[in-house]
C-alpha cells in the first residue's frame, strides 16, 4: 500500500479525522506564551480564558482579539510532507457591571477538522488496485457568555455558558478502473454532520498574600469542563458515476437523522506565585476524560483519559520606568502531555516549549501587542507512527476602556 498526505487549514495531519478532530485549545496569546498555564492567575490587562473565574480581574473594558498561524512537518513512512495555514483564533469582550462582577462574550473556534488522505489498496478478491480518497472538513465554533464574580476579599468563581454550532463533512470517494472507454468508476460515499447544543463551564480563583503590602501573593485556581452531549443531525449520500456520468441514480441513505455527539468533561487545577507587577511563576495540570467521549455513530475511537502539565513564567522589568523595553511582559513555557490517540498500541506523546512578549502601545500605552511563539513535536517516526513538528504562532491585540464611568463637572 501506498500512501501520500495533503491537509489544509492550520497544517493538521492524520490525526484531525479521530474523535473531534484538533483543538484550537483556551489559553490566548499571553498564556499560550507560557506553556499554557495561568489556571490561577490572571493580571487584569488581557483577558484568561483559562478560567471563568479570572474575568474579574479585569477592571477596565477589555476587548481581546486574536489570530493564529502554524507551520507543520509531517513524517509517515518515507513520506514526508510540509503545510502552513492560519486563522482566527478569538474574539472577546470584557466589561465590569460593578467592582465585584464582570460580564463577558466571546466568539472562538473550537475544533476543526481539515485532511485529505490517498492510499491505494487491492479490490478484496481481486488483482484489481484501486484508489481511496478520504476527505473531512469542518469544524465546530463556541460563542459563549461568562459571568465572574468576587466573593469577599481573596475568592473569586466564574461560570461559562457557551453554545456550540457548526458542521463536519466527511467523504470516501474509490476509483477502481475500468477497461473500457467509458473511464474509471467512481464509487462515493459522503456525510455530512451539523451541531448545535449548549455546554458550561465552571471556575474558581484565590489569591491569597504571603508578604504584606502585597509583594507577593501565592494564586490557586480550578475549572471544570462539563461532560456534554451535543444534538446532531446526520445526512448520508452515495453516488456512482463513470466518465461525470451517473451509473445509477445518487441515494440518501440518511436523511437529517438525529443523534448526538458527546464531548469529554476536563477539569484545570493550578498554582502560581505572584510578585505583582514583576513575576509571575504558575504550574498547572489538566486532565480530559477521552474515554466518555461517543461519536454520532457511538464509536469511541479508541480514545483514551490523558493528561497534561504546563509550566510558564512571566517576568516585567521595571512597572514604573520610562523606558520602552522595562515596560515590556517577557514570558516562557513548557507543556507536556500525552494525547488520547494510540498508534499500534503505541502511545502518542505532545511536547512543546513557548516564547511570549507583550508591548504596549498607544497613548499612555493603555492598550497591547502580544505575540507568543510555540514549537513542538507530536507523535514519533517510528514504523507506522506519525510524526508531526510543528511551529505556532498566536498573535494578540487588547484594546482597554472605561465604560459606565459617571460624568462629573467641576
Amino acid at each position: 500500500m501506498t500512501t501520500a498526505l495533503k491537509a489544509q487549514g492550520l497544517g493538521n495531519s492524520p490525526y484531525s479525522s479521530i474523535g473531534m478532530g484538533e483543538f484550537y485549545g483556551e489559553s490566548y496569546s499571553d498564556n499560550t506564551g507560557m506553556g499554557q498555564s495561568g489556571v490561577s492567575t490572571g493580571s487584569g490587562f488581557q483577558i484568561n480564558n483559562l478560567n471563568p473565574a479570572l474575568w474579574v480581574r479585569n477592571r477596565f473594558t477589555t476587548l481581546d482579539i486574536g489570530l493564529i498561524g502554524q507551520y507543520k512537518e509531517i513524517v509517515a513512512g518515507n513520506k514526508n510532507q510540509r503545510n502552513a495555514g492560519g486563522n482566527l483564533a478569538y474574539v472577546s469582550l470584557s466589561f465590569p457591571v460593578s467592582p465585584r462582577w464582570a460580564i463577558g462574550v466571546s466568539l472562538k473556534p473550537y475544533s476543526f477538522i481539515d485532511y485529505q488522505n490517498l492510499s491505494t489498496r487491492l479490490v478484496p478478491e481481486t488483482s484489481i488496485p484501486a484508489q481511496y480518497y478520504t476527505t473531512g472538513k469542518g469544524g465546530i465554533n463556541k460563542a459563549s457568555i461568562t459571568n465572574s464574580v468576587q466573593l469577599g476579599r481573596y475568592v473569586s468563581i466564574g461560570l461559562e455558558s457557551s453554545y456550540f454550532f457548526g458542521n463536519v463533512r466527511k467523504a470516501t470517494d474509490v476509483s477502481v478502473p475500468f477497461s473500457n472507454s467509458g473511464g474509471d468508476y467512481i464509487v462515493s460515499l459522503s456525510d455530512k454532520t451539523t451541531y448545535s447544543d449548549i455546554s458550561f463551564r465552571a471556575g474558581a480563583a484565590a489569591r491569597i498574600p504571603i508578604r504584606k503590602d502585597n509583594k507577593l501573593n501565592l494564586n490557586l485556581g480550578g475549572a471544570y469542563s462539563f461532560s456534554t452531549t451535543i444534538n446532531s443531525t446526520h445526512v448520508r449520500s452515495f453516488e456512482l458515476t463513470q466518465g461525470s456520468f451517473n451509473v445509477i441514480d445518487p441515494d440518501t441513505l440518511e436523511n437529517n437523522l438525529s443523534g448526538g455527539l458527546t464531548t469529554p468533561s476536563q477539569f484545570q487545577v493550578g498554582a502560581s506565585l505572584e510578585w505583582p507587577f514583576k513575576l509571575i511563576v504558575s504550574a498547572d495540570y489538566s486532565r480530559q476524560a477521552w474515554s466518555q467521549f461517543r461519536s454520532f455513530s457511538g464509536a469511541n475511537d479508541n480514545l483514551k483519559d490523558v493528561g497534561r502539565i504546563h509550566v510558564g513564567m512571566e517576568y516585567l522589568p521595571r512597572f514604573t520606568s520610562l523606558n520602552y523595553f522595562n515596560l515590556v511582559r517577557y514570558r516562557v513555557g513548557f507543556s507536556h502531555g500525552k494525547t488520547p490517540y494510540t498508534i499500534n498500541k503505541n502511545d502518542v506523546n505532545d511536547t512543546n516549549v513557548s516564547l511570549g512578549f507583550t508591548f504596549p502601545m498607544g497613548r499612555g500605552y493603555q492598550n497591547f501587542l502580544s505575540v507568543a511563539l510555540v514549537g513542538g513535536q507530536r507523535g514519533t517516526a517510528g514504523a507506522g507512527m506519525i510524526r508531526e513538528r510543528y511551529g505556532r504562532a498566536v498573535l494578540g491585540i487588547t484594546l482597554l476602556e472605561r465604560w459606565f464611568t459617571k460624568q462629573k463637572i467641576d
